[in-house]
C-alpha cells in the first residue's frame, strides 16, 4: 500500500510536470522572435518545484521544457518535490548538460588531487616505515662490529628482531602495492571522467561537431599564431529548420541535424573547422580562402543542402525543403575572435532578412547599417 501510495505521487507529479512543461514548450516559437515567455515560465516551474534559482538548474529545466526531452521530464519529475541539489546536477551530468560537465570536470579535477594526495601519503608513511627498520638493522650490525662477542649473546633475539624487520617491510611492500593498484585504478576512472567532461564541454551532444566553446578556442588559436593565413567565418542558419524542430516532437529532428553535420564535413578541407553554435545555425571557418573561395563554398554547401533528402521516423524532407543563409566575415579584417564572429553574425542578419538562400559578406555598408542601429537604439 505504501509502495502503491508512492508511485501516485510520483504519477501525479509527472502529470502536473508535463502540463507545465507543454506550456512551457509553447512558448518556444515566442522565445525564437525574442520574446520571454519561455524563460518566464521556466521559472514559474521551478519555484513550483521549489527548484533554486541557480543558473545550472534552468539550463537543465530548458532542456527538458524547450527541448522536448521526454525522458529528462520523468526523471526530474520522479525527483519529486523540493529535489535535492546533490540529485539535479547528477541528472544533468549524465544529460550531458554544458554547464554541469563544467562542473563534473571540477569534481574530477578535485578527486584526482585527492587521490595523488593520498599516493603521496601512501608512499610517504611506507618509506618511514622502511626508514625505521634499516636504523634498526644498522644498529644490529654496528653492535656485532663493535662487540662481537656481547654482540652474540644477544644473537637469537636480534635474529628473531631482523626477521620481524625482513617479515614487516616485505608486507608494507604488499600492502603499499595493492593499495597504489587500487589508487591507480580510480585514477584511471578519473581519467576518462575528465575526458569525456572536455568532450562534452567541447562537443555538440547530436552531432558530434565542435561546439561554441570549440569555435572559440580554434579562433583564439588563429588569432594568436603569426603562421596563419587569411581565414573565413561563415555563419550559417538552415532555413525553416527551426520551424520544423518547434513543431515536431522531440528528437525528430536530431537524424537531419546528423546529416547536415555529415555533410558539412564532406564539403570541407582537411583544415577547415565546422561547430553547431545554435538549434540551427553552425559556424564553418574556412582556412586559407578569399572572396572567391569562400563564395564559392558556400555556394556549393548551399546546393548541397538543397539537393540532399532528410528522413526521420513517420516522414521524409524532400529536396528543396531545407535551404541555408549565410554571412561572412575575414580574419584579416577583424582584430579578434569576437570581432570576427560580430562581423559575420552581422553579414547573416542582413543576409535573412529577406526570404532567405542569401550568402552575404561583412562590407563597411552592414557596419554602417550597424552602427546606425546601435545609435538608434541607445538614444
Amino acid at each position: 500500500m505504501h509502495d502503491g501510495g508512492r508511485q501516485s505521487g510520483s504519477s501525479h507529479n509527472f502529470s502536473v510536470f508535463a502540463v507545465m512543461t507543454t506550456n512551457a514548450m509553447m512558448g518556444t516559437k515566442e522565445a525564437a522572435a525574442g520574446a520571454p515567455a519561455t524563460a518566464q515560465k521556466i521559472m514559474q516551474l521551478m519555484a513550483s518545484l521549489g527548484i533554486s534559482g541557480q543558473p545550472r538548474n534552468y539550463e537543465l529545466l530548458y532542456e527538458a521544457c524547450a527541448g522536448g526531452n521526454a525522458a529528462l521530464v520523468k526523471e526530474i519529475a520522479a525527483l519529486g518535490k523540493s529535489p535535492e541539489q546533490a540529485s539535479l546536477d547528477a541528472l544533468a551530468i549524465r544529460y550531458g548538460l554544458a554547464s554541469h560537465n563544467a562542473l563534473a570536470a571540477g569534481q574530477a579535477a578535485g578527486e584526482a588531487l585527492r587521490l595523488i594526495g593520498e599516493m603521496s601519503s601512501v608512499t610517504n608513511k611506507c618509506n618511514q616505515d622502511k626508514a625505521i627498520a634499516l636504523q634498526e638493522i644498522r644498529e644490529i650490525a654496528d653492535r656485532l662490529t663493535s662487540d662481537p662477542v656481547f654482540a652474540m649473546t644477544d644473537f637469537a633475539s636480534d635474529a628473531s628482531r631482523l626477521l620481524a624487520i625482513v617479515q614487516d617491510l616485505l608486507s608494507a611492500e604488499r600492502i603499499l602495492g595493492l593499495r597504489t593498484d587500487d589508487i591507480l585504478g580510480q585514477m584511471r576512472g578519473v581519467r576518462s571522467g575528465m575526458a569525456a567532461s572536455h568532450e562534452a564541454l567541447t562537443h555538440d551532444t547530436v552531432t558530434g561537431l565542435g561546439n561554441q566553446a570549440a569555435l572559440a578556442t580554434r579562433l583564439k588559436s588563429h588569432f594568436e599564431s603569426e603562421d596563419e593565413k587569411t581565414a573565413a567565418l561563415l555563419l550559417v542558419r538552415i532555413d525553416r529548420l527551426k520551424g520544423f524542430m518547434d513543431t515536431h516532437v522531440a528528437g525528430a529532428a536530431d537524424q537531419t541535424l546528423r546529416q547536415l553535420a555529415a555533410l558539412f564535413r564532406q564539403s570541407l578541407k582537411k583544415n577547415d573547422f565546422v561547430a553547431r553554435t545554435g538549434p540551427d545555425q553552425f559556424a564553418l571557418l574556412l582556412a586559407d580562402v578569399n572572396r572567391d573561395n569562400a563564395a564559392s563554398i558556400a555556394a556549393r554547401i548551399r546546393g548541397k543542402v538543397e539537393a540532399e533528402s532528410f528522413s526521420f521516423p513517420g516522414r521524409d524532407l524532400p529536396p528543396g525543403f531545407l535551404s541555408l543563409t549565410g554571412g561572412i566575415a575575414f580574419t584579416d579584417a577583424a582584430r579578434s575572435p569576437s570581432v570576427l564572429v560580430s562581423q559575420s553574425e552581422q553579414a547573416l542578419a542582413v543576409a535573412g532578412e529577406g526570404e532567405g538562400r542569401e550568402i552575404r559578406f561583412y562590407s563597411a555598408d552592414i557596419a554602417a547599417r550597424a552602427a546606425r542601429n546601435y545609435r538608434r537604439d541607445v538614444a
